[in-house]
């Protein structure tokens, strides 16, 4: 478990570290006009800062499909690029990316050390928002993606928007599935019924 953890840290690190080079080579030329796109790198940057931080796994997913749909899930957002028409204003549009960039903060914070790619058990957070929902980073990047959308709809982005949301749900269900293995998790889960969205999943 040690190697297997070791090497997927730097795995993850590389490739994260990787796909945000080349996301801020295509979006920075945009901040001067449109600075509002600093929140789409600043959610994504927090997670290269998480992995050096994070503690050891107890447990670490080994099946192949649980890896590829994270790094792919992990990907998808960050292959989003400018360009298209606004649909709404930029103060609507910065609003929804400044407010899911708040909490998508919060809910790192609260994550803390126990933040990965792929499912593992790095320890449980039922704190903050992980009160009200299981899993409020998915919920919160999705809000920012969808300001971003909104301001850069293109047709590229609506298809990585849509593939990032399924890659996600799948994600998500992975993530549960190795965790509920864990009888803490368990009594967690009915602690906390929704996944997502207080009353709808």
């Amino acid at each position: 478990m040690k190697r297997l953890g070791f090497w997927a840290g730097l795995l993850e690190a590389s490739f994260l570290g990787l796909l945000f080079a080349l996301q801020t080579w295509r979006i920075a030329p945009t901040l001067a006009h449109s600075p509002f796109n600093l929140a789409l790198l600043a959610c994504d940057a927090l997670p290269l800062v998480l992995l050096f931080v994070r503690r050891p796994a107890s447990s670490l997913s080994r099946s192949p499909a649980d890896w590829l749909t994270a790094y792919a899930a992990t990907a998808a957002p960050l292959l989003l690029a400018p360009g298209g028409h606004a649909l709404v204003s930029g103060a609507v549009g910065a609003t929804l990316m400044a407010l899911g960039l708040a909490v998508h903060i919060y809910a790192k914070l609260w994550l803390w050390r126990s933040f990965g790619l792929v499912a593992a058990n790095r320890g449980l957070q039922q704190g903050g928002p992980y009160r009200l929902v299981r899993h409020p980073l998915y919920l919160v990047n999705t809000v920012t993606q969808l300001g971003f959308l909104l301001l850069n709809p293109s047709l590229a982005n609506v298809c990585i928007c849509g593939a990032g949301l399924g890659l996600q749900l799948v994600r998500l269900r992975a993530e549960e599935r190795h965790l509920s293995t864990d009888p803490a998790y368990v009594a967690y889960m009915k602690a906390v019924p929704f996944r997502l969205a207080p009353g709808l999943f």
